[in-house]
């Protein structure tokens, strides 16, 4: 009789039906209290206020291949998420399985709805259209269709209708920037243009969270920084951000929690400054002179060992690897006033999250 209740609870909370609604259910059935507070809390499982996203214990092979194993990452809801590995280590194969383009071997994927019920998006894929927007490496746009077109296209499938057809289909070209493009044709739009119309395609169903795979990767500098103005405005709004990107130094500013995917799995998960601490919690000087000749500085540097952990000029330019650059940095003032060094640049920084890739990688 438990096992039949358990199972029966489980297939209760699949539908929808919240916490707070079951437990009524039960008690009015005249199950007791304490059993129905045991049964609850095994059926629900507990998920950290916050947390709109559970990845767990997700595992997938391509025939005899396996790409991921294991995984298992939250996403806190309206935060930007930074999702970076290898070429092949798996990230798109991971974004496809969140929104439902591929199955699983083993493991869920849990939503958290706005009422607090936790749905698996596995056992109830209706709840990807609903909730998840996602925008692809290819775009999903039509290029036969002009922008306003396209939009309008997007909305009908998803049954929306006037008026909310129109007042959403215009909210997104003016958010996406595309007010003087919405009667271009998409096959004529700039890459740039493309990027923001494919994105406001995935946000016609006003999802709470937006996925994006390599959003910037044909992108000059220029515009990957107008676009990530876009992904802030987005966010700003409410709306939570998933992205895989490989573009590091833009994703160390732009994300509140990066995961590093490798070996299949989540080798490292936190804030910039928490990976930056696996690899090192050194500050780096960074040092450039006209003469770009060190070496009487780096003998003076090697009397003082203990104030630093490294030392090396490279392609012109001095980098100092230490715990306390307060120490270190008026040595270097004093030394050049001395040898009238004309400095050219004068920098201090955290390692890059560059760096830190490349050791998680390599160990």
């Amino acid at each position: 009789m438990d096992d039949a209740l358990e199972e029966h609870l489980h297939i209760t909370a699949e539908k929808g039906v919240s916490r707070d609604e079951l437990q009524k259910l039960l008690l009015k059935a005249g199950w007791p209290a304490g059993q129905v507070s045991a049964y609850i809390q095994k059926t629900f499982k507990t998920i950290e206020k916050g947390v709109i996203i559970r990845v767990a214990g997700i595992s997938k092979k391509f025939g005899e291949n396996a790409v991921l194993d294991t995984v298992d990452f939250d996403i806190n809801r309206g935060e930007i998420f930074g999702l970076i590995g290898m070429s092949g280590a798996g990230k798109t194969t991971l974004l496809n399985l969140i929104v439902g383009f591929l199955r699983p071997d083993q493991g869920d994927i849990m939503l958290v709805m706005p009422d607090g019920t936790i749905r698996s998006v596995i056992k109830n894929p209706e709840l990807i259209k609903e909730h998840i927007g996602f925008s692809t490496q290819t775009p999903s746009f039509y290029e036969k269709l002009t922008v306003r077109e396209n939009l309008e296209h997007f909305a009908r499938l998803y049954h929306i209708t006037e008026p909310d057809l129109s007042r959403r289909c215009n909210a997104l070209i003016e958010l996406a920037g595309l007010k003087d493009a919405k009667d271009v044709l998409a096959a004529q739009l700039s890459g740039g243009m493309q990027k923001r119309l494919d994105i406001a395609c995935a946000l016609i169903p006003d999802p709470s969270i937006l996925i994006l795979d390599e959003p910037t990767a044909d992108l000059d500098p220029i515009l990957r920084k107008q676009f990530w103005e876009l992904i802030k405005q987005i966010n700003v709004k409410g709306t939570t951000i998933l992205l895989a990107s490989h573009f590091l130094a833009e994703i160390e500013l732009l994300c509140s929690r990066i995961a590093i995917l490798q070996n299949k799995r989540i080798a490292e998960l936190g804030t910039a400054d928490e990976l930056r601490n696996i690899y090192s919690k050194d500050y780096e000087i960074y040092l450039e002179i006209a003469t770009q000749d060190y070496s009487k500085l780096l003998k003076e540097l090697d009397k003082r060992k203990r104030l630093f952990t490294k030392a090396t000029a490279e392609t012109g330019e001095l980098v100092i690897e230490t715990p306390t650059p307060e120490q270190i940095l008026p040595l270097i003032s004093t030394y050049l006033e001395h040898q009238r060094g004309m400095i050219q640049s004068l920098h201090v920084a955290r390692p890059t999250l560059g760096k830190v890739f490349e050791a998680v990688v390599k160990r």
